[in-house]
């Protein structure tokens, strides 16, 4: 299922690479070399393309969000997995010092005072 939507999300984005070249632009792009208002046989070729534009990004966004509700993943209940987390919830956790204990003085260097 999840390979479906990522190739369907790939053809989406090269089509819509294709109609973003095809629009035309203060340099020409790619559209005066291929006549693109003859190819379409639309007089107002820029309106078609720019909606096409915004149509194939509301689509890949839908399908990229929909990635989520599609494929259930499991994560929410596990958490995070890794070699490192496997190793921290094995290891003992180190005692907590107590308050009855008091860490040593660090001696005094009597040569400093005479």
């Amino acid at each position: 299922m999840i390979f479906a939507l990522i190739i369907i999300v790939g053809i989406l984005a090269v089509f819509m690479v294709l109609v973003i070249l095809a629009q035309d632009s203060k340099s020409g792009a790619l559209s005066s070399n291929f006549g693109a208002s003859q190819v379409m046989g639309v007089k107002r070729t820029t309106d078609l393309l720019e909606k096409m534009t915004w149509g194939l990004m509301a689509g890949i966004v839908v399908l990229t969000l929909s990635f989520k509700f599609l494929v259930d993943t499991g994560y929410a209940e596990e958490g995070p997995s890794s070699v490192n987390v496997e190793r921290a919830k094995s290891k003992p956790a180190a005692p907590a010092p107590s308050e009855n204990q008091i860490p040593a003085a660090a001696p005094a260097n009597d040569s400093a005072a005479q």
